[in-house]
């Protein structure tokens, strides 16, 4: 009995600390890299530019957005949610963490992130010896 009490107790509680955390949707993203920047894109639909924070921690980009919520009438069947967005990137060294860049267009977040000039290729001139 004493065992099932403190049990439930347990589950209480743990439910009780879940209740209090934000719930945040991990947006899809295309990471797509070139020979000057690695580009990230992510869906995250009803969220203005103006709700967008991008922050960088040591090598951690982390990227948040805030939906508006919808101005509707109760739904009878829901199969899609609003919600807010969190997604978080480790930099490699390679990139350049001063070089980010950052557009928003229909829902559509853009980032690029530049490379540091030693990880971008270059070509090596052949000189005639002489």
């Amino acid at each position: 009995m004493a065992a099932e009490q403190k049990l439930e107790r347990t589950e209480q509680s743990e439910v009780t600390r879940r209740e209090g955390q934000k719930r945040y949707f991990q947006p899809a993203t295309d990471v797509i890299e070139t020979a000057d920047a690695v580009i990230l894109k992510l869906d995250m639909p009803g969220v203005a530019k103006e709700n967008v924070d991008l922050t960088i921690d040591k090598d951690m980009l982390t990227i948040v957005g805030k939906a508006d919520p919808e101005q509707t009438a109760e739904a009878v069947y829901r199969e899609t949610y609003v919600g807010d967005y969190q997604r978080q990137f480790s930099l490699a060294a390679d990139l350049d963490p001063a070089n980010i860049t950052a557009t928003m267009s229909h829902g559509v977040l853009t980032v690029e992130i530049g490379k540091t000039e030693r990880a971008k290729p270059r070509k090596i001139k052949i000189e005639a010896a002489g």
